[in-house]
């Protein structure tokens, strides 16, 4: 019989130790929804796929999938985890969510750890620095020995009541320590305004979007979003232009779609309009592109 794979037996130990604490006694084991477990953390489940639109995500959370299967969906672009698959999430991220039960258990279900405040240990470090294209949507966590031990540790800890907080706030500590080196986990750090922006942008790329409505959405005055935005050295013209063009540009990149269906995917209606703009910010025309990208 062929071994394992590391990452397989990674996966495979962090469920053996974490299914026990969503499986607990005195939790309903026929209960659809989410059933906290304590501080901070929640199990979730279903037994019929469901599809889940437009679903905001209220604070950082790090989510680990215990069983079946889950996607995420920003528009047209999608990512699948299975169980044992960990994955981070910014906080007001809008997207579609599908929740799939195991075909041979019918159960879906995960574990959520909220990360609304970060432990001041971790907040005083400087932030990890920034990353490249597509940010907003590399969100699977990789997994390490040390990091499936920091996890185990920290959900018992967050799910047992009769541990203090501040044994709770160490635990979740050591696991953002872990992570602070995974690209995937930058939103539990620096949720920039403009990354936040660009979440609720790619989940509708062709809605015609105003500083007003975005502004409402965060909470924000349109003024003060402008303002805010420009501390952060880029406009929302900037922000919208860009979130769409990244969305073309995975379409062409993944050889998805033509350029009518990159168009399309970022919102345009002319695509003359979108080839000069697609140009402008990558430096060739989008047909040449996706070639270059295909050879």
């Amino acid at each position: 019989m062929k071994e394992a794979s590391l990452p397989d037996r990674l996966r495979r130990a962090l469920l053996d130790r974490l299914r026990p604490l969503a499986t607990a006694p005195g939790r309903p084991r026929k209960e659809h929804g989410m059933h906290p477990r304590g501080q901070q953390i929640f199990s979730y489940c279903c037994f019929t796929a469901e599809r889940l639109a437009q679903f905001t995500i209220p604070k950082p959370i790090i989510g680990i999938v215990l069983s079946g299967a889950k996607e995420f969906w920003l528009g047209d672009d999608g990512r699948r985890f299975t169980a044992g698959d960990v994955f981070v999430l910014p906080g007001g991220a809008t997207l579609d969510v599908v929740n799939l039960p195991d075909e041979r258990t019918g159960l879906y279900e995960s574990l959520i750890v909220e990360v609304a405040n970060l432990p001041p240990s971790i907040a005083r470090l400087p932030f990890p620095a920034r990353r490249a294209a597509r940010p907003d949507f590399d969100i699977a966590i990789t997994l390490t020995p040390e990091l499936v031990n920091a996890l185990a540790h920290a959900a018992t800890t967050l799910a047992t009541s009769e541990h203090a907080t501040a044994l709770a706030e160490h635990r979740l500590a050591e696991v953002l320590m872990l992570l602070r080196d995974d690209p995937a986990a930058r939103a539990l750090f620096d949720a920039p305004l403009a990354d936040r922006v660009r979440w609720m942008v790619a989940a509708e790329p062709s809605r015609r979007w105003t500083a007003e409505e975005i502004g409402a959405r965060l909470a924000l005055g349109a003024s003060t979003l402008r303002r805010r935005l420009a501390a952060e050295k880029t406009s929302l013209r900037a922000v919208l232009a860009s979130a769409r063009m990244e969305i073309a540009e995975a379409v062409l990149a993944r050889g998805e779609g033509n350029v009518t269906a990159a168009a399309e995917a970022a919102g345009y209606t002319s695509r003359s309009h979108f080839t000069r703009r697609f140009r402008s910010v990558y430096g060739s025309a989008p047909g040449e592109h996706r070639l270059r990208k295909a050879s």
